[in-house]
């Protein structure tokens, strides 16, 4: 209808929407292979690659950039993963409120039911930085692994 807003992303006339470019799985695995020992490739080397996988050099430059950009994104997600979970350690707590717990042969007398050392629950690993000497090699997730 005339004076309705139009969608902004729907196609001009004349203009032709680009469609999806699908690969073989032999064109994939030889990527893959391809991929797995050079993360970048020469002008030269993408030529040739893409003429005997019957590809454009485009769609193998594009495929290359989306596979490192895929590499990236895994990597990322799997340090958060590293760097957020809680790292659990058991330890034996031998005095309490200024009061033995533990005693040879007979084991820790501790009711389960109150937590420990509550502040080591919020920040667990900060006795080991305080008592490190500080360099980045003591940063587990510090973003330089």
């Amino acid at each position: 209808m005339p004076g309705e807003c139009e969608d902004p992303d729907s196609e001009k006339p004349g203009a032709k929407k680009r469609t999806r470019s699908a690969f073989s799985h032999a064109q994939v695995h030889e990527l893959e292979r391809r991929f797995s020992t050079q993360r970048y490739l020469s002008g030269p080397e993408r030529a040739d690659l893409a003429g005997a996988l019957k590809l454009t050099e485009t769609q193998v430059k594009i495929w290359f950039q989306n596979r490192r950009y895929k590499t990236k994104r895994r990597q990322m997600a799997t340090e958060m993963v590293v760097c957020s979970s809680p790292k659990k350690v058991a330890v034996k707590v031998l005095v309490r409120d200024d009061q033995k717990q533990y005693h040879q042969g007979i084991g820790v007398h501790i009711p389960m039911t109150v937590p420990l050392y509550r502040g080591y629950q919020y920040y667990p690993y900060l006795h080991y930085y305080y008592h490190q000497p500080w360099n980045m090699d003591n940063m587990f997730c510090g973003g330089m692994l």
